[in-house]
């Protein structure tokens, strides 16, 4: 799974895509959302997850706040996502047609509320 930061580009940007992706890669990242929905995990850095390839060095910290601060540059190129559990539930909803049906080019914002915006796309380009 390629993850990705587009500063700008097209009306969307800036956006964090997670494209390019098998039906394993997928039921894991969806696995982790779970994880932070139920405060399994309070903190994940995505881009070291086993099948992550972070394109350009982008880095990705998910974690568990009390409000949904959303998506937002730390630094060049490093991001952190902070949703509360409520809302990593509803993101990984969101995901889950992605571990079981094929698509066909597909995409979902699976969050807006920062800054930045994060989509899935289950195309091997990263459309929308």
């Amino acid at each position: 799974m390629k993850l990705e930061f587009l500063r700008d580009g097209a009306a969307d940007c800036p956006l964090i895509r997670l494209y390019h992706f098998d039906k394993t890669e997928v039921r894991r990242l969806k696995a982790i959302f779970d994880s932070l929905s139920t405060g399994v995990l309070r903190e994940v850095a995505l881009h070291f997850e086993p099948g992550i390839d972070a394109v350009d060095g982008c880095q990705l910290y998910l974690s568990v706040g009390k409000s949904d601060s959303g998506f937002a540059e730390r630094e060049r190129l490093v991001f952190d996502g902070k949703l509360t559990t409520t809302t990593w539930a509803a993101v990984a909803s969101l995901a889950s047609p992605f571990c079981t049906e094929d698509l066909g080019g597909g995409y979902q914002w699976l969050n807006e509320d920062g800054p930045i915006s994060l989509l899935l796309s289950d195309s091997a380009n990263g459309t929308w």
